[in-house]
């Protein structure tokens, strides 16, 4: 293990909990501020953990394989709501790499 890695023991049930709070600020919050924690790659990173030790992972990871068009359009609003409210502009190369990490675990193509 290396020095930073930290273990930790968790139930079933606090792992359903952590995996529908990540979906949640990804997915449901409507806080353009929320981009910052749902396209960050440490909660996504976290996020894979948990899918790996869930009983369900196997069956997750087919599932956010496929595309998902309403995820992508709630991403998409959220990102043009931050742009019209920044005054500083992400460039094309930006705003692409922040909906790829905000909309994990799913892909859109």
């Amino acid at each position: 293990m290396a020095e930073d890695e930290k273990k930790i023991t968790i139930t079933q049930d606090e792992i359903s909990a952590l995996k529908k709070l990540v979906m949640y600020v990804k997915f449901s919050c409507d806080d353009v501020e929320s981009l910052q924690y749902a396209g960050s790659y440490a909660v996504n990173s976290f996020f894979d953990k948990l899918i790996e030790v869930d009983y369900l992972g196997e069956y997750e990871r087919e599932y956010y394989s496929k595309r998902n068009l309403d995820n992508e359009s709630v991403i998409m609003n959220k990102i043009e709501r931050y742009q019209n409210e920044s005054i500083n502009k992400m460039s094309q190369d930006t705003l692409q790499e922040v909906f790829r990490e905000c909309l994990y675990p799913f892909t859109s193509k």
